[in-house]
């Protein structure tokens, strides 16, 4: 890990911001003294890391090296810091104070200066200890080797993930049985049993998103349990996945008192049980690590003997036994040999046919499965170490040589998972560490985990590149490598969510603690909350004591606890982010922190219900190196937010609805996402904002009769490849003011080739009207369309179905039209198609050949709709939806239209 602190500095001594300042204040042939000692010290660090666990020598050495990169961060910090402070000082107009001014800044100067002449000291005394006591000699020569290496991006394919599992379709069948057992009524738990690794949860999955299962229950639901679970939270999801929450329900959630707490859930159990008695439903706990659990939910799920079912996967037999007596443990195997095999090659081989290359290889794939146990977790992680390997004999016997094979089955998996990190570069041991920073079994939205990275500075600038696409290579490295899973990926293919395994999660949490780089505060440590040398901070608990928190040397704060320390003690803070339902939090002096790059509250399963109003925004100006600002929830003044668009430095921000966007004078050279702001007046009668690298607009109550203004607008715009306008009126001089829309001619944008996403919404607005769609409407290669309440008069779809590479398709009460009409060899690429609230609809027509590769349908709201095409000849097909249709429809495809649908799995009709 000292090689990944080493390049994290090295990182920090190259940005532009940071190299400026320094070099303002004549430090900057010191800064490079520093550089070129510290990429000398990294060249030796990845034998080293490898070698110290044997040698002491060595291990001293790499903390020596460690700690001293620590301090230049330290320093560098300190230094841009207090620079900040002295520059947000109240103007001075005279000479006089602005020579006063500088002179503050001596002392300051000639204190940095100090400190890197006692560093670059303590570096040449490292590099002499290196030849004194033979570290050199132990580590051989690799001064001339390059300290790292960027991972190369290649095509991922959507469905690579760890689902297609070899060696689980008998294990699937068996649970199958037993959760659709007919001659068992009552409600019965099935439990998967086996040792982390051996794919339980993997199981569960292929069993709950089997077709027979999906067919046979009303309410199915996934709760992922681990081992910090709250029971009220277990019990508010199964609630909320039957029916929206009542205020009173949310109001019991707030409650902090145990008798309260105890009301709450006593009630939560009540609600459960009724709502559930209605039903034959499935649920699944996953990841069970207490017997008490059971104990604690069994009351909310009745047994009205209908062949409800709970399935559950855990690590203990006891807890089987103690659910269900009379159901046995259904015991997961270990792979047999040809599976093992089988597994390896299918994760070293992703894009290749590994037959080509099994002579060469000779018995080493076989030595490496006999080697891993059968453990499906340990195969998968060798076979992606693998994937990064020359597939030769030598390449592959080297990486056999790396393992410490003499061990017990458990010790042995971690050394390979251990291995397997300390194989990965540089650049990547950090950004694997930083996912110790969420609980188990969390889904983590990648955009936001990419500008967290961004912010702390983990991401080298790469010419050609933003700092975003780096990031996204390095999180397919890590998939690749198999340390990271996919959950979902967006439909132009980059992942979307992830999440990462227990046992490698651990490996996450022990590296992140072994080198100072994280501290996780949760309920085992809640008396131990403070740390002087900790660098990043993640909370998991109420626990009123960490608002005594005192990590004086934070740079990142993530907290998923309605608790939040005072955030003005962490001078160096980088990240803060609220992430789950909060209490009030006071940002009254965020401006202290003048490092703050990310700034984010935000709930991944909804708006925070804010009661108050978040008063900082006079403060933010003065955090001149903020780079994303995600405010999500119910803000109820956003008047005073204009002072944001003073930040050069603003790479993505979201604001909440009703927020408006930057005025015309703003220059934002580094903004790439600004969403779910509103249009300003001035926009259109003194000109747009720059904006020269947006990537994603959002942009809300777009007056219609300015479309030309906002053409000339999209014209300055070389990078866009998301859109989304939601079409309104204005209110000038206290009047309504709307009109007819004609809506843009985008062939002549520079954007029309590289945008992906488009989202058009008219907002309800009854004037809105579209005789026809032109092509010339739609960037070529659009992959995502959504067109909402535009009112448009003739049939869209023969225009549409030429935009060869879409793949997603929604048209939400936007055709007044009777007909919808498809030809043969349209939509080539489409997978998804959602047609909502289409009121006049009644016929939708596809020739034969047309939607060729089309998965998913859903048609709602629909009323009028008497027929659909016949779909046999849709063989992707695996899901259709249809619902709320008022004629006769519904009935028809379960009788005698029946061979229409009847190949697709998935059929939900209502």
């Amino acid at each position: 890990m000292a090689e990944s602190i080493v390049n994290l500095v090295l990182t920090k001594l190259t940005d532009a911001t940071v190299k400026e300042t320094l070099r303002l204040y004549q430090a900057g042939g010191k800064l490079d003294a520093l550089q070129h000692e510290l990429r000398w010290i990294q060249a030796f660090l990845k034998d080293a890391e490898i070698k110290q666990n044997s040698n002491e020598r060595v291990k001293t050495w790499v903390s020596e090296v460690r700690e001293v990169a620590y301090r230049i961060e330290d320093v560098v910090d300190t230094f841009m810091a207090e620079v900040d402070d002295n520059n947000n000082q109240p103007a001075m107009n005279n000479f006089l104070n602005r020579v006063i001014k500088k002179a503050k800044m001596l002392p300051i100067n000639y204190k940095l200066t100090y400190e890197f002449d006692e560093i670059q000291a303590k570096l040449h005394e490292i590099k002499e200890w290196t030849e004194r006591y033979g570290v050199n000699r132990e580590l051989g020569d690799n001064s001339s080797a390059v300290p790292t290496r960027r991972p190369v991006r290649e095509v991922v394919l959507p469905d690579v993930d760890d689902l297609d599992v070899i060696g689980l379709e008998t294990d699937k069948e068996n649970i199958v049985k037993l959760l659709l057992d007919p001659n068992t009524r009552r409600r019965c738990v099935v439990s998967v049993v086996g040792q982390g690794g051996l794919g339980k949860t993997t199981l569960a999955k292929k069993a709950y998103n089997s077709d027979e299962v999906k067919g046979a229950f009303e309410f199915r639901f996934w709760l992922s349990v681990s081992q910090q679970y709250k029971l009220i939270d277990l019990l508010k999801m199964l609630l909320e996945g039957i029916r929206p929450l009542k205020q009173h329900e949310k109001d019991l959630l707030q409650t902090k008192d145990p008798a309260s707490q105890q009301r709450a859930e006593e009630h939560f159990i009540i609600k459960l049980n009724t709502s559930l008695r209605e039903k034959r439903y499935l649920i699944i706990m996953d990841d069970v690590w207490t017997e008490d659990l059971w104990t604690q939910v069994e009351k909310a799920l009745p047994d009205v003997k209908n062949g409800s079912r709970v399935l559950v996967t855990t690590r203990f037999s006891e807890f089987a036994r103690r659910a269900d007596p009379t159901c046995d443990p259904y015991n997961l195997r270990f792979l047999r040999e040809e599976e093992s095999v089988q597994l390896l090659l299918k994760k070293a081989f992703p894009y290749q046919d590994p037959e080509a290359y099994l002579n060469a290889l000779s018995d080493l794939p076989k030595r490496f499965a006999i080697k891993c146990g059968g453990l499906p977790l340990a195969l998968i992680v060798v076979g992606g170490l693998l994937s990064r390997q020359q597939p030769t004999y030598s390449s592959w016997h080297k990486v056999f040589t790396k393992f410490s094979w003499q061990t017990n089955d458990g010790m042995r998996c971690t050394q390979i998972l251990t291995t397997s990190y300390e194989d990965m570069p540089a650049v990547l041991k950090p950004c694997f560490m930083y996912f110790a920073s969420f609980p188990e079994d969390y889904e983590i939205n990648v955009k936001f985990l990419i500008r967290i990275w961004v912010s702390e500075g983990l991401i080298p600038e790469i010419n050609g590149r933003t700092m975003e696409e780096t990031a996204e290579d390095y999180l397919e490295d890590l998939v690749q490598r198999s340390m990271i899973q996919v959950s979902t990926r967006s439909y132009n293919g980059s992942i979307k969510y992830c999440r990462i395994h227990d046992l490698l999660h651990d490996l996450a949490i022990e590296k992140a603690k072994e080198n100072n780089f994280l501290q996780i505060i949760s309920t085992q440590v809640g008396q131990n909350c403070s740390s002087s040398t900790v660098r990043r901070a993640t909370l998991h608990c109420n626990c009123e004591d960490i608002k005594k928190y005192t990590g004086q040397n934070l740079r990142s704060f993530l907290c998923f606890s309605n608790y939040m320390p005072k955030v003005v003690r962490f001078k160096y803070l980088k990240v803060l982010c609220q992430m789950t339902w909060g209490h009030e939090i006071s940002l009254a002096n965020i401006s202290e922190i003048t490092q703050l790059r990310y700034l984010g509250y935000f709930a991944p399963y909804g708006q925070f219900g804010f009661d108050y109003e978040i008063e900082f925004w006079e403060n933010i100006s003065c955090m001149r190196n903020l780079q994303t600002i995600h405010i999500k929830g119910n803000i109820m003044d956003c008047s005073r937010a204009d002072c944001i668009w003073n930040i050069k430095t603003l790479r993505h921000v979201s604001l909440p609805l009703g927020s408006f966007g930057p005025p015309s004078t703003a220059d934002l050279p580094n903004l790439q996402t600004l969403k779910s702001v509103m249009v300003r007046e001035s926009w259109l009668t003194k000109g747009w904002p720059k904006m020269p690298s947006i990537r994603m607009l959002g942009l809300w109550d777009f007056p219609p009769d300015y479309e030309e203004s906002f053409h000339n607008f999209l014209n300055g715009l070389h990078n866009l490849t998301s859109l989304c306008i939601v079409i309104g009126s204005i209110i000038i001089g206290g009047t309504h003011h709307s009109s007819s829309y004609e809506m843009l001619d985008m062939s002549t944008l520079p954007s029309y080739n590289l945008m992906q996403s488009l989202v058009v919404n008219g907002d309800w607005n009854p004037s809105m009207r579209y005789k026809a769609l032109d092509i010339c409407f739609f960037p070529i290669h659009l992959i995502k369309l959504s067109l909402n309440h535009s009112n448009i008069e003739e049939d869209p779809m023969p225009v549409l179905e030429n935009l060869k590479s879409l793949r997603r398709l929604e048209l939400f009460n936007t055709y007044n039209g009777k007909q919808l009409s498809c030809a043969a060899g349209g939509f080539p690429r489409l997978e998804c198609l959602r047609l909502i609230k289409m009121r006049y609809l009644e016929d939708w027509k596809v020739e034969k050949g047309g939607m060729p590769l089309l998965k998913k349908i859903n048609i709602t709201w629909c009323y009028n709709l008497v027929t659909i095409p016949d779909l046999q000849h849709m063989t992707s097909l695996n899901a259709l939806t249809i619902k709320d249709v008022r004629t006769d429809l519904p009935d028809r495809l379960r009788g005698e239209e029946s061979y229409k649908i009847q190949h697709i799995p998935l059929i939900e009709i209502k």
